[in-house]
């Protein structure tokens, strides 16, 4: 019995010592953010490989709901939504698909919506907060989808963000198959001008799954 309570003991100390006010000072600044134009470069990691694959590209959003993820230079692949449906193209196999944008596949692009920024206690509706910690003028913090279906696909989360100017440094996901894929954000335009035709993609000469 005494070993549980330690146990018990150690678990209730973790928790009151993670500092969420970093959080909460981060997704206050979100309030008032309509549209972001960032540039990144994704580090895909996989268990086969030794050193990860990096790759460049860009990121546009606008609220509500609206997302363009473009990855490669020149463009690859991207990742498409006007809100309501989300449009995959593999722009190098003129292939594509549409998809619902509430789906688990779409989400994985949008993990960070609106309902995560309304609040403190929007985003722990969303997410379950694991672990926090400051190092290098960073907050990092360690969480995992309360959506069971997609925390299957996607397990773990981790968000780094600026201590000096709150915002987000890279946000990294661990998926079911233990690879991980780590965005780095650079260059970010906060409330930045968009031409809205980018979030209705021309899949002309695409076959369309």
């Amino acid at each position: 019995m005494r070993p549980l309570l330690v146990l018990l003991s150690l678990i209730s100390l973790a928790h009151a010592e993670l500092d969420s006010k970093p959080l909460e000072t981060w997704i206050n600044k979100q309030k008032d953010l309509q549209s972001l134009d960032a540039r990144f470069v994704q580090e895909r990691k996989l268990p086969s490989l030794k050193k990860p694959v990096a790759t460049p590209g860009r990121m546009r959003m606008q609220r509500p709901g609206k997302l363009c993820w473009e990855l490669g230079e020149p463009v690859k692949t991207m990742a498409v939504s006007d809100g309501q449906t989300m449009t995959l193209l593999d722009v190098s196999k003129k292939r594509g698909k549409r998809i619902d944008a509430e789906s688990t596949e779409a989400r994985q692009f949008t993990l960070l919506s609106d309902n995560a920024f309304r609040d403190l206690a929007g985003f722990q509706q969303t997410f379950e907060l694991i672990e926090s910690r400051v190092t290098d003028g960073s907050y990092q913090l360690t969480v995992k989808p309360k959506d069971k279906t997609l925390r299957r696909q996607v397990p773990w989360m981790y968000l780094e963000i600026d201590t000096k100017d709150y915002q987000l440094r890279s946000l990294e996901l661990e998926l079911e198959d233990k690879s991980r894929i780590r965005t780095v954000f650079s260059n970010a335009k906060i409330n930045a001008k968009i031409d809205p035709a980018i979030f209705t993609p021309d899949t002309s000469g695409y076959r369309m799954l």
